[in-house]
């Protein structure tokens, strides 16, 4: 099953509802952010089932993705709490244009082996990056108040400390 949210009000629970699953879920979380303020990029939300929802994937409208070599465009964000249903609803016809170039971006490590099999089982090739998120103490301790303390925040060597 695939849900689209619509709407000011559902867009704003699911962004309440991945702030609670900070720091794996910033990829998604900072994407609705966005969309609850205007929607500047013309992005829509699909979850697998609504409100308790196990995979949320943000991707631009269908009208934007119309270069099919266009892997920055057709770019998809994706949260989930459960590989396996994951894994089920990125197989589904209509979640992912599997047609195109595109690009698959998260902060879930987990998701990179669901990634993997999906695209070997379509027989698509992969390149995997990783990059690394650095935030300033101030944004931590307000976006990850359980995974921040003072101490693991200061460092004498002027460089960030990794969390």
């Amino acid at each position: 099953m695939m849900l689209t949210l619509q709407g000011a009000q559902m867009l704003q629970m699911l962004e309440n509802s991945l702030r609670k699953s900070l720091p794996e879920s910033l990829k998604v979380y900072g994407t609705v952010f966005h969309m609850n303020q205007g929607n500047p990029f013309k992005l829509k939300a699909l979850v697998d089932k609504w409100p308790d929802f196990n995979t949320v994937i943000i991707h631009p409208e269908e009208q934007e993705m119309t270069d099919d070599l266009d892997h920055y465009t057709n770019t998809y964000h994706i949260y989930s709490k459960d590989p396996k249903s994951c894994r089920e609803f990125l197989d589904s016809a209509k979640v992912i244009n599997w047609k195109q170039h595109l690009q698959i971006q998260s902060s879930q490590s987990s998701l990179n082996e669901v990634i993997q099999s999906l695209a070997v089982t379509k027989g698509f090739k992969v390149k995997q990056t990783q990059c690394f998120l650095f935030v300033m103490p101030e944004t931590a301790k307000k976006l990850f108040p359980s995974l921040v303390d003072a101490k693991n925040l200061s460092s004498t060597s002027g460089r960030p400390k990794a969390m």
